[in-house]
């Protein structure tokens, strides 16, 4: 059978009984573990509907059982978030889209709301929650520890703390993207370059600050080429960062851990005259839609969003399936964008190696 031939439209339950060779009543009886189905059809129809990538629907199945057809989505409050109001908005898309997908309905909560999620989660009334990860690790950690009591299916999404890397989450390579970052820098030569971090307890800036200093070392650079500066992803603390180090350090290339604060970076710099890049290279991450339309267009680190919120579903998917939710975390990789606020070289004298060790997919160390 041509694999594209359902290309366009939703894969029925007809498609994989036809592709595996078995009725409607077989198929659907193999999918839902019925053991009068022997082995060999079982795995021969559990091939296709994964071949054909089959997306049961859950809410036909919630009218006829009983069941639930909501996924909880748990995400901090928006009034404290407002400058990421494009994450979220691709976030919840791939989240909402997928489910929709599945036949699935969602329900955002933020995590202020703890007594309607403590509410949600004691009835049973969600099939299961996706929990974006932030800076509050003691209400984290105290909704985890819910969710597990009462056996409530959950992902993550956001690089999950040590203690809890044994849950399953989705989560964005920032060691590898800000590596790649170091690369791009390294290979045009800048000597002295200051790093902006986000807020202290945020894990993707710490993983951003690792993987810079690990692409910089894989380059032949010491620490003592990397000066550093506490932003907390607000512009303002970019443009505060850039007035303390521009002004009194030889600083030849910035890397912000977000494109607001790389914007704060570019701000203070046309107020004091500094050439972006001719004096100073710029870079961000998160390729915000404003990235490409600054003076000069900002290099960035562009992050797959929607792919977050898509495969945080796709995995909750596998418990609605009836199989064991995996254990292991799901990595996807960011794409370095370069534009016109890198696009100069710097003064590295050359006595620092140019040859990458290694592929920039692989991440060392991590």
């Amino acid at each position: 059978m041509n694999e594209n031939a359902n290309a366009g439209k939703r894969v029925t339950l007809d498609d994989v009984a036809r592709e595996a060779g078995v009725s409607r009543s077989t198929a659907s009886r193999a999918l839902n573990r019925d053991p009068v189905v022997n082995q060999e059809t079982a795995q021969r129809v559990a091939a296709s509907a994964e071949r054909l990538q089959y997306l049961p629907n859950v809410s036909a199945r919630a009218l006829s059982g009983g069941l639930s057809d909501l996924v909880c989505m748990v995400v901090p409050s928006f009034s404290q978030t407002r400058l990421a109001v494009d994450y979220y908005a691709r976030l919840i898309s791939g989240v909402e889209e997928t489910a929709n997908a599945f036949g699935v309905h969602v329900i955002i909560k933020n995590k202020t709301e703890s007594d309607s999620i403590s509410d949600l989660i004691e009835t049973r009334r969600a099939l299961g929650f996706i929990v974006r990860i932030g800076h509050n690790q003691r209400e984290e950690l105290k909704l985890i520890r819910h969710l597990k009591r009462q056996k409530t299916p959950f992902i993550l999404i956001g690089h999950a703390r040590e203690k809890w890397m044994e849950e399953l989450s989705v989560m964005i390579d920032s060691v590898g993207g800000a590596r790649r970052v170091a690369h791009h820098l390294a290979d045009r030569g800048f000597s002295r370059l200051l790093f902006i971090s986000g807020p202290p307890r945020n894990m993707e800036s710490r993983d951003r600050h690792y993987g810079f200093r690990l692409g910089l070392h894989e380059k032949g650079y010491t620490d003592s080429a990397i000066a550093y500066a506490q932003g907390d992803y607000t512009p303002q603390s970019g443009f505060q960062a850039a007035q303390e180090h521009l002004q009194n350090e030889r600083i030849d290339a910035v890397f912000a851990c977000n494109d607001h604060m790389a914007l704060g970076v570019l701000t203070f710099c046309a107020s004091r005259g500094i050439r972006v890049p001719e004096d100073v290279a710029v870079v961000g991450f998160d390729d915000e839609d404003y990235a490409a339309y600054t003076w000069p267009s900002l290099t960035t680190v562009r992050q797959p969003i929607y792919e977050l919120g898509e495969q945080a579903v796709r995995q909750l998917a596998t418990y609605w399936h009836g199989r064991a939710i995996r254990r292991s975390g799901i990595i996807l990789s960011p794409t370095l964008i370069v534009r016109q606020s890198t696009a100069g070289g710097g003064t590295h004298s050359g006595s620092v190696s140019q040859t990458d060790p290694s592929s920039p997919d692989s991440v060392q160390g991590y």
